[in-house]
């Protein structure tokens, strides 16, 4: 009986829509997106409001001047601060005013009374050689990871501003203090051009071909488990047996990594389209251009190595015993594609490099190196690379499925025992 692409069609619907339709499935579908939305809406939020709160509970700190440097500075910080919309549309929130009292003591011991009893949130302690060698200390009454920060600039502009008087007027204090406020950053074109650089613009460009890389990793992880739990669930309980009466294996294998491959790409991209959805807005403010070109390679990319591990999950299923045996063998498969993650750096900043070349051009881990790449604008990929890149995943993509298909053949019907590397050998070059 030979292969049948109407047979293998068949199996892949029917896998498909047994996954699809489970209640597992479609929970999955819809709480993972909208759960991780809420989640991180509601990290943001917590952020920001502990900001402003901390920033509008910090009424006053202490000053112990042993040099004598701020004997003569203002004892009040004042001001506006405003924290930023949360969501694209978002009206900006209205600035509150920063009133920060300076309150003097004569010695340390003292301010931290003070501080133990809440009368100052702060003390700063600037020892008497502070202008030689610049060396102070802050005490706080608590710690605040997102707040402190915020709380600890205002009290080194306080100090700057202090260091400066009578040296400087004060419109060049403000320059010296924060000197790249309104600094504006160009670039060179591909034309030799300058071209005013735009931040967002180029974070938005980076995370898109970074998005899909990781949304790769996803859909191995997702459509791996599928492929791992259909195969080894009807090894296990041998319906795989009577199925292989009426269709092939090689109707089987393309028909189930067709089906429920295809199960977890639904799910991978319903969570991206969510996503799209909800950074809409923001990539539309940004001005996101993205060539045609560079987004048919990364789907390319994500098509080929979607294939590739697909059919390493599927023989892992036939080869194994039972289904906690395939999960633990599938993650050291898995874990190539995210190798280069780890080389994230290299590959961003030095595109050229020996490594960064190695780890594309190296299938398992050439859709995510390349992906990454393609993000850099600091280097163009060399067209060469990029198709020797994916002649080479291709290949290694179809001769793999060609390796999976011949051990599926018999590894559906060993059981018991999972087979060692000799007798697979053997069983690739059997005809």
């Amino acid at each position: 009986m030979r292969f049948d692409l109407r047979r293998a069609l068949t199996i892949a619907r029917r896998e498909y829509l047994t996954t699809v339709r489970r209640r597992a499935f479609l929970l999955t579908l819809v709480l993972i997106p909208v759960g991780y939305a809420l989640l991180m809406t509601f990290m943001i939020r917590s952020q920001v409001g502990e900001v402003a709160r901390s920033l509008g509970e910090f009424k006053s700190f202490g000053l112990v001047d042993s040099s004598g440097l701020f004997s003569a500075a203002p004892r009040r910080i004042t001001g506006d601060f405003s924290m930023p919309a949360l969501t694209p549309g978002e009206s900006p929130r209205p600035a509150q005013r920063l009133e920060i009292e300076v309150r003097s003591f004569a010695d340390q011991a003292t301010a931290l009374a003070a501080l133990a009893q809440g009368e100052v949130q702060q003390v700063l302690v600037v020892p008497a050689d502070y202008e030689r060698d610049g060396r102070a200390r802050r005490y706080v009454a608590g710690s605040s990871i997102f707040g402190e920060g915020a709380e600890e600039r205002q009290i080194l502009r306080w100090m700057s501003r202090v260091l400066l008087a009578g040296h400087v007027d004060s419109l060049r204090a403000e320059r010296i203090i924060r000197p790249g406020m309104n600094l504006v950053a160009y670039s060179l074109d591909e034309g030799g051009r300058p071209e005013r650089r735009d931040e967002r613009r180029e974070l938005m460009e980076f995370l898109l071909p970074f998005l899909m890389a990781f949304l790769l990793g996803m859909a191995i992880i997702t459509g791996g488990q599928y492929l791992l739990q259909g195969v080894s669930e009807e090894k296990e309980s041998r319906i795989l047996e009577s199925m292989l009466t009426t269709v092939t294996p090689g109707d089987l294998i393309f028909g189930k990594l067709l089906g429920l491959g295809g199960a977890g790409l639904t799910l991978v991209l319903a969570w991206a389209a969510a996503g799209a959805a909800a950074s809409g807005p923001a990539l539309a403010a940004a001005g996101l251009e993205v060539s045609g070109g560079v987004v048919a390679l990364m789907v390319l990319y994500f098509l080929l190595g979607y294939l590739f591990y697909g059919s390493i999950m599927t023989a892992i299923g036939a080869l194994t015993t039972n289904l906690r045996e395939a999960q633990q063998l599938s993650i050291i498969f898995t874990m190539l594609n995210f190798v280069p993650f780890y080389a994230l750096p290299q590959l961003m900043s030095k595109t050229a490099s020996p490594l960064a070349i190695v780890l594309s051009l190296f299938p398992p881990t050439a859709p995510t190196a390349m992906m990454l790449r393609l993000a850099s604008g600091t280097q163009q990929v060399p067209a060469w690379q990029v198709a020797a890149s994916l002649a080479a995943l291709l290949l290694t993509a179809l001769a793999t499925l060609w390796i999976s298909a011949r051990v599926f053949r018999i590894g559906l019907l060993m059981y018991g025992k999972a087979p060692n590397l000799p007798e697979i050998m053997r069983w690739i070059g059997q005809r």
